[in-house]
């Protein structure tokens, strides 16, 4: 059931009013009747006069015979005269009588009066009249009294003479019965309705006496008005009375306390809310079977509203004063809730109802002549008391009761409002064709609510409104003395009613037509008032005196009525026009609402134009917003972003608008002032917004004073300090907040690199200003959505120096992963951390800076003056600012490149898990080989923070490290970093090929204000590296450090090169003593200051390349310090080691100079497998370079032997468990065998015997344990045996002798053996055949290791044999042509005419040689082709070849089988040969490689585009021919030629081969590009079949490492140049191609095995050197991990000596019978005696 409906059954009807002038018989007399029925015999009864006589004194009065004498006037006919009566109604109705007996005397006098038709003189009736005076109301006489007194009277028509004691007389009986029924004393519900019906008597009988006009006449007005004033009291009595409780009556209607209008459209549910006690109503609860019940109040209402409506013609106005507050105090005791505001329905109440009787009552007041004075003193009760004496109680509820009237009238004049709009409507739309209006059959209702005769004339809702509000914000301002509580309690209910007015109001309003507004005065009155009734809640606390929340979602749940209406008005939809804004009003009282529902109004203002120029009060708003301090507050994360995103964006529209702009900037900078003021930084608010606004204002403002200067003095130059005044004052401020930020150090700890802010995309906005003066149209600032988000994605944004001066950047990215999997260099925005005001205000001055230096501003004198500022201001920050985040805010500036710093971040705990940021897992050995193991091996943690050195106790696999007791009290707390990789950037970096247009790095002409102070950068570096006290500081600058050293353009002046001389000084000196980073105050867990030393050797590695700024002490520094790293932790060390192989090449005689101590060390460190890969790369690299080892000592190559075959003694340990993975393993035993190869031949012949028995016996001891050696030693042993006493080639060549000797008749196919023999010795077959040519003969010893070819010349048989004619005269002349026949190099496309063919023999002898009959020198290379080298073996290289005579024994001796083995059983069948020699000759004696070389040209990303370049830059030009030697396809026999064929793939490759292996080099731009070949099939089907590429990359982007679509996906070598920027890729100039940077990329779990680390920097000239040693070794391991399939299987991989071993030893254990052994020897050791072959030959 509704209230309404509740309240409807609560009202009964009132009974009919009691007829005075018939009363019904008294009790008493039916009783008697009752009693006379049964008494027997019955008396008779006595005569009239007898009864009189009976009741005149003296005799004693008798009840009985008073009764009878009254039932006997009844019927008395005629009646006496009125004296008869006189003494007995003196006797009976005296004072003294019995009440009983007054009762029956006055029941006597109104039996007579009424039916006594005589007249009455007025002393007559005043006689009698005595007879009531001085009585008092008594509930068993009082009603025979008053009926009695009415028929004294004659219904109150004869009062003449005694109107104002009769008067006095009723009140005073009126007001004795009111007692009787307000007492409470009534026994039961029928005494008091007996009760209540003699206060109606009595109020009826009293109003008909004033109702006669004679009457009337003759009583004053202010009699009358006292008679209104008494009832008034009564009321005023009654309403004191509480609320009738539940179980009295329930349906009976309450005050206004219990009803309270319900929101519109909100649904009320039981238990959804807890109510306050006020507003819990006694009809909440239906009881009908209870007693009806009524409130004395509801009694007296009726009675002084029925009085009121008699006497109000009668009453002047001054009255009003009385009447109004006592209908206003009714009005608010029976208010009731009203229905909506409605033009179809009226009221749920019942007709009847009370409250309508009151408000009907008001409405005739305000409707009347006096409405003016009824307005006047609604409009005093509106407001709160101001005269301390009043009845301070009584006056908040007459206050709530007039704002219920003004409610009312406001009501009455909405709905009359909308029935005239509803009649315009719909008479609007049924006019006919012709114009007349077809329909008028309106409802009588709808015309007389439109218009109303009621209506209150001069009043229209304006002024109603206004005269709410007034009353509104007197009562929120009104304290009272005394009972505060019970005030509060009232206030709350007025000002309940006043938002449910307001609600009214925003109901007709909402019920408008569509586009029909509020007016500006309506809307300033409904703001007004609203934002009033808002302020009242801004005292209210709850328990804990924290704001209480308005549920603006959820109105209903608000704990009291008010709070409910006004949460349900705030939460109105905010297109309603109001002055003030909804959402102004809603940030006044921002402490009562939730941060998600503030969070919403800064989008709703922005969508609707309100903070924008759109809007008058666009600016107001900003101040009210930016100045409200709660807006602000840390609990306000959400609103805090939406008001930041705003501003962005009305900012951004406002760029071309030049007044609105530098306005709001106005506000914005005192915003920024005020924060600034404020020494209690909020660290959880993100305040980048405002501050880049100030830097963008800078910008701006610098522009538009350039543009003004221009107009006014458009001739002169514009005098700068005068242009940059007005700036000042903001980069003063930015400049200031940054230097005086947070001592974040204070706190022991940094500051964590994450944030949970949330984002909103409710419009758009950048985090930072990406460009100077954006030109942004003001149709385009009307679709903020997607044209702003547009404009800044193509906008640039702020740089590094780096990057943009010289564009230093990695291109190619070196990751074990492919492109897709790698971690970004940068963190994704959605991570961005909430920086301090200090370092934002630092980002501003890098936008300032980026702005004028890298777009068209440049240009302008003063915009590069300003930079240079800004740039000298940061630099200064460097070392200034007291905030650790303000400081490296800058170094992420000023060191902000595109370079992976992932391998020095991990080195101390800066790098997150790879499954945090989308890298796979690396695997086991990647992890122990990037740096995190221990010395011994042992695996350590990677724990956040934690190094290797950490005790085991403390090791854990966790991410986060165990609680570990602390080095020191300055590390009791715990640490949190500053800085991680990957990093999360408050600005992105301009493209590197978006150079500075008037800013430069150096002037090599003379000293220009365009170039900016980059030595005063590197001296602050300098600085941080000598003095830096915070670990974060110096961490972050030893990690991106080496990788802004290698932009060597950005350094390239001559005083940056004194200070990278001061530099590299202090770090040799400060790694040599140790005191590189004493000075750091506290340190992470797990960290010590040789962390910090390993990070600066990478920078030292880095600073190799500045080689020319030292001089040779410097250099040799460098070496020495390197060396002494190798003393340190094993990533340390493989960083020494990698800058060591850089020195091999660089600093070369440095090198040389500490290679023995270098060797010593090694030798010492190589116990740790997980060093050997890169001991043995370094080793490898120094042993191909014959300078460095010339003069090295016997000892010094035992050490180097002994550190290669020390691996070997690990590896091959019985039980041994390999901690690197099995690919890395087996790609170690191989090079350490190559290592043992070049070092051997790098000694000197006559020296080489030396070693083989210190080699033979470390080969045994790696062998120990094991029955016999293993297949690689054994190629080992016979390759020693080769090369021990001979520097000859793996495989012979045909010579000038040979093709005289073999092919005497020149034969094409010639048969020269008479005989041949082959015997199986040991490992090899020697073969010996008998040639035709009388006393030749050829020897073949096939081996595993090579093919050695003898042609001997047997002298003990003459020249002409017995009988002989044929004297043999050509062995002469081929033995004096021997030395004479050179292969030389040719020139391509040589001609015919440019070859020579000498013919000592025309059919005999054909030489190649080029040039003249004399042998002259070969002819000057092709500038671009070089030297050919064409049909010639690798071996025929200009080199020494002696042979001792213990070779020729050694080739044809069966070891390494004993020496007493019979051989001559080991002779072969013939017929069992020629399958044995094919399947040797086809195994190559050399390892071979085929290696791809690929140019990337300019801009160039897609491989199609990549493979058809068929040229590339002077420097890639140069590079090739310096990486192997250009070689002649055709014709080609004895080089490898990696599957090319001359008539497809090109006439020319280039190669390169020793001793030990070939490469040959698929190079794309010598293939040719066919016009057939759309998707360079030809070229791909080699290079993308190659396991490893050489890139050169001149395209300026980043080579993606999947970029060539192949499943051969493994190594990357990609050179690029060091600096990128400016620097044309086809320029030729020296300084430009000085220097290279050198980088690796792997495939996914390959581990790193290469000198390179992240990068390398390498000289031009020395580029194809070390290209060449990587492409060697990346093949090597490529195959062994393509062979493992990816390191997924424990396969062998076989090399080619060891093939032809297997071959050989297949064969002997097929083919041949069993050797008769001789005694056993046990063990591998012992071996050693005929191992080595140096005892025996």
């Amino acid at each position: 059931m509704s209230r309404q409906q509740q309240d409807a059954d609560a009202n009964p009807r009132f009974r009919q009013r009691s007829n005075t002038t018939a009363f019904a018989p008294f009790a008493w007399r039916r009783k008697a009747d009752t009693v006379s029925t049964t008494v027997q015999p019955q008396t008779q009864p006595l005569t009239f006069d007898a009864l009189v006589e009976a009741l005149t004194p003296p005799a004693v009065p008798s009840l009985t015979h008073a009764r009878s004498l009254a039932t006997l006037i009844a019927s008395q006919s005629p009646l006496p005269r009125p004296s008869v009566l006189n003494p007995v109604w003196a006797a009976l109705c005296g004072h003294d009588s019995p009440s009983s007996l007054q009762a029956a005397g006055y029941e006597i006098m109104a039996m007579f009066w009424e039916r006594f038709d005589g007249h009455l003189g007025t002393a007559d009736i005043l006689q009698y009249f005595s007879l009531f005076l001085h009585t008092i109301w008594a509930a068993d006489v009082g009603e025979p009294r008053l009926r009695a007194l009415r028929a004294l009277t004659r219904g109150g028509t004869e009062v003449i003479g005694i109107e104002i004691p009769l008067l006095g007389l009723l009140r005073t009986w009126t007001e004795g019965a009111f007692d009787a029924y307000m007492s409470g004393d009534a026994p039961d519900s029928t005494d008091r309705a007996e009760r209540e019906r003699h206060v109606e008597l009595l109020a009826s009988f009293l109003s008909s006496v004033l109702e006669q006009p004679e009457s009337a006449a003759r009583v004053s007005e202010g009699d009358l008005a006292s008679v209104l004033q008494f009832y008034a009291g009564l009321l005023g009595r009654a309403l004191t009375v509480p609320p009738l409780s539940p179980a009295a009556d329930p349906t009976l209607s309450p005050p206004l306390a219990s009803h309270i209008d319900q929101p519109v459209g909100i649904k009320t549910t039981v238990g959804a809310h807890r109510r306050h006690p006020s507003s819990i109503s006694i009809r909440s609860i239906s009881s009908p079977n209870l007693p009806s019940r009524k409130h004395p109040a509801e009694l007296m209402v009726v009675i002084y509203l029925d009085h009121l409506s008699s006497q109000l013609k009668a009453l002047a106005p001054k009255f009003l004063t009385f009447i109004l507050p006592v209908l206003l105090r009714a009005q608010a005791f029976f208010a009731s809730p009203l229905p909506r505001v409605s033009i179809m329905t009226g009221r749920t109440h019942t007709s009847a109802s009370l409250e309508d009787r009151i408000q009907k009552s008001l409405n005739v007041l305000f409707s009347g002549p006096y409405g003016s004075s009824c307005m006047a003193i609604l409009k005093r009760h509106l407001l709160p008391p101001a005269d301390a004496g009043k009845d301070l109680h009584i006056a908040p509820i007459i206050a709530l009761g007039a704002h219920r009237t003004l409610r009312n009238i406001i009501r009455q004049g909405l709905c009359t409002k909308m029935a005239r709009a509803y009649i315009c409507r719909l008479t609007s739309v049924s006019y006919t064709a012709t114009g007349t209006p077809g329909q008028k059959d309106l409802e009588k209702d709808l015309m007389e609510r439109a218009w109303s005769k009621d209506d209150i004339s001069g009043w229209d809702h304006t002024r109603l409104g206004r005269l709410l509000c007034k009353s509104v914000e007197a009562w929120v301002k009104f304290t009272p003395a005394n009972n505060v509580e019970d005030y509060d309690m009232e206030k709350d209910k007025i000002m309940d009613e006043a938002a449910c007015t307001m609600r009214d109001i925003f109901q007709e309003f909402d019920e408008r037509e569509d586009g029909v507004d509020m007016d500006d005065e309506e809307a300033g009155v409904a703001g007004a008032t609203l934002r009033q009734l808002a302020s009242f809640v801004r005292p209210i606390r709850t328990a804990d005196e924290a704001p209480l929340i308005l549920p603006l979602d959820q109105p209903a749940e608000a704990p009291t009525p008010f709070l409910r209406t006004l949460s349900s008005l705030l939460a109105r939809d905010h297109s309603t026009y109001m002055i003030p804004l909804l959402s102004t009003t809603l940030f006044f009282i921002a402490d009562h609402l939730t941060d998600a529902d503030t969070a919403k109004l800064p989008s709703m203002m922005f969508e609707q134009h309100d903070l924008s120029p759109a809007s008058p009060d666009w600016l107001k708003s900003w101040e009210d917003i930016l100045s409200n301090p709660i807006l602000f507050a840390p609990t306000r994360a959400l609103t805090r972003l939406e008001i930041m995103k705003a501003l962005r964006s009305v900012y951004d529209s406002l760029k071309d608008m030049h007044s609105y702009r530098k306005s709001l900037a106005n506000i914005v900078f005192n915003f920024c002032r005020m924060q600034a003021d404020n020494p209690q930084e909020d660290l959880t608010f993100d305040s980048s917004v405002v501050w880049k606004i100030l830097g963008d204002e800078v910008v701006l403002r610098a522009v538009e004073a350039q543009t003004a200067s221009a107009l006014v003095a458009p001739s002169s130059e514009p005098d700068v300090p005068t242009l940059f005044a007005p700036l000042r004052q903001l980069i003063d401020l930015l400049t200031a907040v940054a230097v005086e930020g947070v001592q974040e150090d204070d706190d022991d700890t940094g500051c964590a690199n994450t944030s949970g802010t949330p984002a909103s995309p409710a419009f758009s906005s950048g985090s930072t200003s990406a460009v100077a003066t954006p030109i942004l149209s003001r149709k385009q600032s009307e679709h903020r959505g997607g044209n702003v988000r547009d404009r800044d994605s193509n906008m640039p944004s702020v740089m590094s120096i780096l990057s943009s001066l010289a564009g230093s950047r990695s291109q190619s990215q070196h990751s074990q992963e492919n492109e897709s999997a790698r971690p970004p260099l940068v963190a994704s925005p959605a991570s961005e951390p909430i920086l301090p005001r200090a370092a934002v205000a630092v980002v501003s001055l890098v936008s300032i800076f980026s702005q004028l230096a890298f777009t068209p501003h440049a240009l302008l004198r003063h915009n590069v003056i300003l930079a240079g500022q800004i740039f000298d201001t940061l630099v200064q920050l460097i070392g200034q600012a007291k905030s650790p985040r303000t400081r490296l805010t800058v170094l992420q500036f000023t060191m902000r490149i595109h370079g992976n710093i992932m391998t020095l971040a991990s080195l101390v705990g800066r790098i997150q898990e790879p499954s945090l940021f989308g890298q796979p897992q690396q695997s086991e050995d990647e992890r122990t080989s990037s740096g995190t193991q221990e010395r011994d091996g042992r695996r350590a943690s990677r724990g956040r923070g934690i190094r290797p050195n950490q005790s085991a106790g403390s090791r854990s696999q966790s991410r986060a490290p165990l609680p570990t007791p602390s080095p020191s009290a300055n590390q009791a707390k715990t640490w949190e970093t500053l800085w991680q990789f990957p990093e999360s950037l408050p600005f992105t970096s301009i493209d590197p090929d978006n150079p500075s247009e008037g800013i430069f790095s150096y002037d090599p002409v003379s000293e220009s204000i365009s170039v900016l102070r980059i030595d005063s950068y590197l001296s602050a570096i300098l600085d941080v590296v000598e003095k830096e006290r915070n670990w974060e500081i110096l961490s972050y600058v030893l990690c991106h450090l080496p990788v802004q050293l290698a932009n060597k353009h950005l350094f390239c002046g001559p005083k940056c090169r004194e200070v990278i001389a001061r530099l590299l000084t202090s770090l040799c000196s400060g790694l040599a003593s140790g005191e590189l980073a004493s000075s750091i105050d506290r340190w992470p867990l797990g960290l010590k200051p040789r962390d910090a030393h390993g990070l600066a050797f990478h920078t030292l590695t880095v600073l190799v390349s500045y080689r020319r700024c030292f001089d040779l002490p410097l250099r040799h520094a460098i070496v020495d310090v390197l060396r002494e790293g190798l003393d340190s932790q094993p990533a340390t060390i493989i960083c020494c080691m990698q800058a060591l192989a850089l020195c091999a090449f660089e600093l070369l005689s440095s090198l040389k100079r500490s290679l023995p101590s270098i060797l010593e060390k090694l030798s010492q460190i190589m116990s740790n497998p997980d060093m050997a890969v890169h001991i043995l790369s370094f080793l490898s690299i120094v042993g191909s370079i014959r300078t460095l080892h010339a003069n090295l000592r016997e000892e010094d190559f035992k050490m180097v032997f002994g550190v290669a075959l020390q691996y070997l003694q690990h590896h091959n340990r019985p039980g041994a468990t390999p901690t690197i993975s099995w690919a890395m393993s087996q790609y170690v035993r191989t090079i350490s065998f190559y290592v043992v190869y070049v070092w051997f031949l790098a000694v000197k012949l006559p020296h080489r015997p030396r070693h083989i028995s210190y080699i033979t016996r470390q080969l045994l001891l790696a062998n120990e344990g094991n029955d016999d050696i293993d297949e690689p030693t054994e190629v080992c042993f016979d390759w020693l045996a080769r090369y021990a006493y001979a520097s000859a080639d793996p495989r012979p060549a045909r010579s000038t002798l040979s093709e005289i000797v073999m092919n005497p008749n020149n034969l094409a196919s010639p048969d020269p053996a008479v005989s041949e023999k082959t015997w199986l010795l040991g490992n090899s077959v020697i073969t010996v055949r008998s040639l035709a040519r009388l006393g030749w003969i050829e020897v073949l010893s096939r081996r595993p290791s090579g093919l050695t070819r003898f042609l001997c010349k047997l002298e003990n048989i003459p020249l002409v044999g017995p009988g002989d004619v044929d004297p043999d005269m050509v062995s002469v002349a081929a033995g004096m042509m021997m030395e004479r026949d050179i292969p030389r190099p040719e020139r391509p496309g040589a001609g015919a005419d440019q070859s020579l063919e000498t013919n000592l023999r025309s059919d005999t002898i054909k030489t190649v040689v080029v040039g003249d009959d004399c042998g002259s020198a070969p002819p000057v290379p092709d500038p671009i082709t070089g030297y050919v080298w064409s049909n010639t073996a690798p071996s025929q290289r200009r080199k020494y070849a002696a042979v001792d005579p213990a070779f020729f024994a050694l080739q044809l001796s069966p070891y390494p089988d004993r020496m007493n083995q019979p051989a001559s059983q080991r002779m072969v069948d013939p017929a069992l040969l020629p399958a044995l020699f094919r399947s040797l000759d086809q195994i190559p004696v050399i390892d071979t490689h085929k290696v791809g070389i690929m140019y990337v040209a300019p801009g160039q990303t897609h491989e199609l585009d990549i493979l058809r370049n068929t040229h590339g830059s002077p420097a890639y030009t140069r590079f090739l021919e310096g990486i192997g030697r250009l070689i002649n396809l055709r014709g080609q026999v004895d080089v490898y030629a990696g599957g090319l064929s001359p008539d497809e793939d090109g006439e020319y490759a280039y190669a390169w081969w020793d001793d030990i292996g070939q490469v040959l080099y698929h190079t794309a731009t010598m293939m040719p590009s066919k016009s057939d070949d759309e998707y360079c099939v030809d070229k791909k089907r080699h290079i993308g079949n190659d396991y490893v590429r050489i890139v050169w990359n001149d395209s300026g982007i980043p080579y993606r490492f999947d970029t060539l679509a192949t499943q051969f996906q493994f190594v990357n070598i990609v050179i690029e140049p060091h600096s990128l920027g400016a620097i044309a890729a086809f320029s030729n100039n020296f300084h430009e191609n000085e220097y290279f940077k050198v980088t690796i990329q792997r495939a996914s779990g390959m581990s790193d095995f290469t000198p390179v680390g992240d990068f390398k920097l390498i000289s031009a000239e020395q580029l194809p050197l070390l290209v060449r040693q990587l492409s060697l070794l990346a093949d090597c391991f490529a195959s062994v991990f393509e062979r493992t399939e990816r390191d997924t299987k424990e396969v062998e991989v076989i090399t080619n000596w060891r093939a032809r071993l297997q071959k050989i030893m297949a064969f002997k254990r097929e083919k041949m019978p069993p050797l008769q052994t001789g005694g056993e020897i046990e063990g591998v050791i012992g071996q050693e005696a005929y191992r080595n072959f140096t005892a025996t030959f």
